[in-house]
Parts: C-alpha cells; sequence; structure tokens
C-alpha cells in the first residue's frame, strides 16, 4: 500500500510540474512576452496552476488553439481600441516583431493602449488633413 501510495503521489507530482512548464512553451508562440511575461494572457505574474485565471488576450489566445496569427493580431481582446498585434509589437501577425521593435508596446490583456494621444496632439494632427 505505502509503495503504490508513492507511485501516485510522484505521479501527481509530475502533472503538476507538466502543466507549469506549458506557460514558457505558449509565451514561446507569441511575437514576445519579454516586457509582461505571464501578464499577456494571465491576471497574476508567474501563476500556479491553481492560480491560472486569464486575461481576455489569454482567453483569446487559448480560443484561437494558443496559436498566434493575423486574425488575433488584428483583433482587440482588452477593448482599448489598440489592435493585440500593436501591443504585441507585431501589427501583421506574422510571428515576427516590428522593424526597430524589442518587446511589447503594451499588454494586451489590459486595457490602456501605449498608443494615447493627447488633445493637443490629436488637434494638431487633425490640422495637417484641412
Amino acid at each position: 500500500m505505502q509503495r503504490w501510495l508513492t507511485v501516485a503521489l510522484t505521479l501527481l507530482s509530475f502533472a503538476a510540474v507538466a502543466q507549469v512548464q506549458a506557460t514558457p512553451t505558449l509565451m514561446q508562440a507569441l511575437p514576445t512576452s519579454s516586457r509582461f511575461r505571464c501578464l499577456n494572457c494571465h491576471t497574476i505574474q508567474d501563476p500556479s496552476t491553481a492560480q491560472a485565471a486569464l486575461n481576455p488576450f489569454g482567453r483569446a489566445f487559448k480560443d484561437n488553439a494558443s496559436h498566434w496569427d493575423a486574425k488575433l493580431a488584428r483583433s482587440g481582446a482588452d477593448g482599448d481600441n489598440c489592435t493585440n498585434g500593436f501591443e504585441l509589437s507585431d501589427e501583421d501577425g506574422d510571428g515576427k516583431l516590428d522593424v526597430g521593435r524589442t518587446e511589447e508596446r503594451g499588454n494586451p490583456g489590459e486595457s490602456g493602449c501605449a498608443l494615447q494621444l493627447s488633445t493637443t496632439t490629436w488637434q494638431s494632427l487633425k490640422l495637417l488633413f484641412r
């Protein structure tokens, strides 16, 4: 009986480790995750399997079979008027960072786009096109 219990606990340990190790593999499926790491998809940094709640982008990524592509890049999971591609610095969704980018522009799972124009800047831009 004791040997069976030891084997069962060992197998459960390996299963738990396998679930935790899936996150770095999925992070590699994104064009970059250097700045926000786990927060691109999760509601907390470095989640354990018991705390692996997904944010809006994480759910969209999961619903897209955990695959980064042009469709996911064009959408905006967090509702902040920036596309996921803009925030992950891969606007066309080809898996390669946009020219001159080395990390995310923003977090695709939290509203608050990195491209915020002040009223003064917006007025100046509008004058250019009159």
